[in-house]
């Protein structure tokens, strides 16, 4: 039987469909030529089942033949960004992919504003389906793997925000969990990021919380790599909130364990080392506001203490009264007794030591919230608002 011969310039819209026939003949002969033709049926075709059919072409080849994706100039990736606005899950979901292949396998980043593609990704992580936020935790690997775009990821879209929420929400499927803290390791090689990412998303409690409970070693290794990323590229930004959030104690515990990977014994040693050499450094103040950081207050020394508050209560106005508006959240956000209540102590210790801030408190809406929570059901949230709330009427509003 003689060789037949594919003239992929005849390729078009109306004979663009997957069936065996033509996978084989394909096979082994697919050549750059063929995705040419491909791309420019995917430009301009219009039918959405073609259009589907089409990128799937592409994705199958490209996947096959990861060379190929080296041709891939800015039209073609322009019209695959075009792609991911269109209405069908399918065409966004197959020209996300395939932008991923690319970024992933080949690290040429050519010159095209990819913020359109991160922006997508991100709100895919609001997905219901647990599927789509699987498939776009993939995509955002592949995307980060493409070191000139993990700043312009960062900076353009609320990608580690809602990577956040996902792990903070789901904390059973540990190939999800393990996908999406790969891709928090990928951003904390960049310095900036690794200055910030903890400040801004509050990244290290949620981290150490997983490694608690993780089933995988994998997901273990990943975030102690990320931790010593952060540690050993902004050591000033992050030094404090790891010893905050008791990571010391927290690397002892995991010591303790066996583990077969041998680079999570060496991560662990390395943190709880350095962090060891800095913890008289860690005033009383860095360990409350940390904790105010993290949401997760508890009846540690420093809520109780009438000297820790006589002396730092006018602390809680730094930075824009960032610590009192991270406080008032909380009792929008938290349903922790422990929690509420020790909010309503600290904001009451606040107003008794430095009475000049009931009025922003007041504007703030927190006042309205320790009212509200005096009728709490439980007892010790009750009293603590109440307690709160004699605090502030000791001066007529």
């Amino acid at each position: 039987m003689s060789e037949q011969i594919i003239d992929f310039k005849v390729i078009s819209s109306h004979n663009v469909y997957l069936t065996e026939k033509v996978e084989k003949l394909l096979q082994n002969k697919i050549s750059w030529d063929y995705i040419d033709a491909l791309m420019n049926v995917a430009e301009n075709v219009t039918t959405v089942e073609t259009l589907q059919n089409t990128l799937a072409l592409v994705d199958d080849a490209t996947t096959k033949n990861v060379s190929l994706l080296e041709n891939f100039n800015e039209k073609y990736l322009n019209t695959l960004i075009k792609l991911l606005s269109k209405e069908d899950e399918t065409i966004q979901l197959l020209a996300g992919r395939i932008i991923a292949s690319k970024l992933s396998n080949v690290y040429h980043v050519t010159n095209i504003d990819y913020t359109p593609v991160f922006k997508w990704v991100s709100e895919l992580l609001n997905s219901k389906n647990m599927d789509v936020v699987d498939l776009a935790s993939q995509y955002i690997q592949g995307y980060l793997s493409a070191i000139p775009l993990r700043t312009e990821f960062y900076n353009n879209c609320d990608g580690v925000s809602n990577i956040i929420k996902v792990l903070s929400n789901n904390t059973t499927n540990s190939q999800l969990q393990y996908q999406l803290i790969f891709s928090i390791w990928l951003l904390t090689f960049e310095e900036s990021i690794c200055a910030v990412i903890n400040k801004t998303h509050n990244v290290i409690p949620v981290l150490i919380d997983i490694a608690k409970s993780a089933i995988k070693e994998k997901v273990v290794r990943v975030v102690l790599q990320a931790f010593r990323n952060m540690l050993e590229k902004a050591p000033s930004a992050n030094m404090i909130p790891m010893l905050g959030n008791k990571m010391v104690p927290f690397c002892e515990t995991l010591l303790g364990r066996k583990w077969s990977d041998s680079e999570i014994t060496d991560d662990l040693t390395y943190l709880k080392e350095e962090l060891g050499k800095n913890i008289q450094k860690l005033s009383t103040f860095d360990e409350y506001s940390t904790e105010v950081f993290s949401g997760k207050l508890e009846w540690s020394p420093p809520h109780k203490s009438e000297q820790f508050w006589k002396n730092n209560a006018e602390r809680l106005n730094e930075n824009n009264y960032e610590l009192l508006r991270i406080l008032t959240r909380l009792f929008s956000t938290s349903t922790d007794p422990v929690v509420l209540a020790v909010a309503c102590n600290d904001l009451g210790q606040y107003v008794k030591y430095h009475p000049e801030g009931k009025k922003f408190i007041q504007d703030i809406g927190a006042k309205q919230h320790i009212m509200e929570l005096m009728t709490h059901e439980d007892p010790d949230v009750r009293y603590q608002a109440l307690c709160a709330t004699q605090k502030y009427m000791l001066h007529a509003w």
